[in-house]
């Protein structure tokens, strides 16, 4: 629960740290283990550390300008949706998928900064120019990724409030 509650969304981060691929793959593997409907497998990720192919990401809208600041990217792709059992509920598999990445990093003590893509289909089809994602796949998220400049960027913001829960009926 430490994790879920001090995620925040990290905006700058110290260049000069590279994270190690093989977190990287942990990262993947903590979303992968995040629930599809009916065990569909309806992801992929594309883990970016060319600066290059950061710098174009970064000019795709104004929320991923914050990309020019960070050194590593993971791309959410979904699947082609005609390969899917249960197409309908792809994208609630992508976003458990993106928030499995962001609270693992957190764990990690790495940034991350969740920037959507989906639905908008003019960030949808730059993205999927730029890293090359055909065959009916998409770019559904890209994740931030980062050591963050400030060492105290994680903590518990108490978000909760009682009034947000109801007892069996709304």
């Amino acid at each position: 629960m430490d994790a879920i509650l001090k995620r925040r969304s990290v905006r700058d981060y110290d260049l000069s740290r590279k994270i190690e691929y093989e977190t990287l793959l942990g990262l993947c593997k903590a979303a992968e283990a995040a629930p599809t409907a009916r065990n569909q497998r309806s992801r992929e990720y594309i883990i970016i550390e060319d600066e290059k192919v950061i710098e174009e990401l970064s000019k795709v809208s104004k929320g991923s300008m914050i990309l020019s600041k960070c050194n590593t990217v993971i791309a959410v792709i979904g699947r082609n949706k005609e390969e899917l059992t249960t197409p309908h509920m792809q994208e609630q598999d992508l976003a458990c998928a993106v928030e499995n990445i962001l609270i693992e990093a957190t764990d990690l003590g790495i940034g991350s900064c969740y920037i959507g893509i989906y639905p908008l289909e003019d960030r949808v089809s730059v993205c999927n120019e730029i890293l090359g994602v055909t065959g009916g796949a998409y770019t559904f998220a890209l994740v931030a990724l980062g050591y963050p400049k400030d060492t105290e960027v994680f903590f518990d913001k108490n978000k909760f409030s009682d009034d947000l829960v109801h007892h069996n009926r709304y």
